[in-house]
């Protein structure tokens, strides 16, 4: 959450230069603007990259455990084995339980993603700059879509 807070500011701050450069025609700061948003919403990029990466490997992980705990409580149901039943039911209920936990996490990730785009648009309104308003856009629609999924 730091990294993001830290991401979208750089990206404000950019587009604040890039404008004020603009308007009173300091085309150095307007660059440097620029490329501080640039940069900015690249970092950010390939921090939600590596968020979405981990999600689907803790998605993956908790699915195994889950059918290899459930596979577990079978067979020791079927053959009598009331300790490996127990094992592999604590097995599942682990598994499912992580799994609600990750499913809270991409919601509230959904959440800040709405938020954000929509801060964004309404800089993107403030400062003239059509790029972030559209990020914005993108954004929040990216955010709805993971609170929907």
């Amino acid at each position: 959450m730091t990294e993001r807070l830290s991401n979208t500011a750089n990206q404000y701050i950019g587009a604040a230069k890039q404008t004020i450069g603009q308007t009173l025609g300091y085309p150095d700061m307007a660059a440097d603007g620029a490329r501080q948003k640039s940069e900015a919403e690249t970092a950010q990029k390939v921090a939600d990259a590596k968020a979405q990466a981990e999600r689907l490997q803790h998605t993956a992980e908790n699915s195994a455990n889950s059918a290899v705990g459930g596979a577990k409580q079978a067979v020791g149901q079927t053959l009598g084995l009331s300790g490996l039943a127990a094992e592999g039911a604590a097995q599942k209920s682990s598994a499912d339980t992580q799994q609600k936990v990750e499913d809270a996490r991409a919601q509230v990730h959904g959440a800040e993603h709405e938020l954000e785009g929509k801060i964004k648009q309404k800089v993107g309104d403030l400062t003239n700059d059509q790029s972030m308003k559209v990020d914005g856009a993108t954004t929040e629609a990216q955010g709805t879509l993971q609170r929907n999924v």
